[in-house]
């Protein structure tokens, strides 16, 4: 017996905002799709660390805060994950 693929929808909130999932993905089930927004935040983190620091001034401090959450069809959250960073160059004496 297949099991049926339901779809969830993965929003992203940084310090511009909310970036809404209007097409969502499907997924076999509720935890396949909160593994995958994740892993999803992690690979955001690590684009925004790459990107970020060429932006700002050597001796600022920067926060990066994200958030995803994980929405079923009828828009109930059913999964929040948030990652807290925070960078300070001025200790780096380069």
């Amino acid at each position: 017996m297949r099991s049926c693929a339901v779809r969830y929808f993965t929003d992203f909130i940084d310090g511009q905002g909310l970036s809404r999932d209007d097409e969502g993905l499907d997924f076999v089930g509720e935890r396949e799709a909160c593994h995958s927004a994740a892993e999803a935040l992690v690979e955001a983190a690590h684009d925004l660390v790459r990107v970020r620091p060429r932006h700002l001034p050597a001796i600022a401090p920067a926060d990066l805060r994200l958030e995803a959450q994980v929405r079923d069809a009828t828009g109930r959250v059913v999964f929040r994950a948030r990652l807290a960073l925070d960078l300070d160059w001025s200790v780096a004496g380069d």
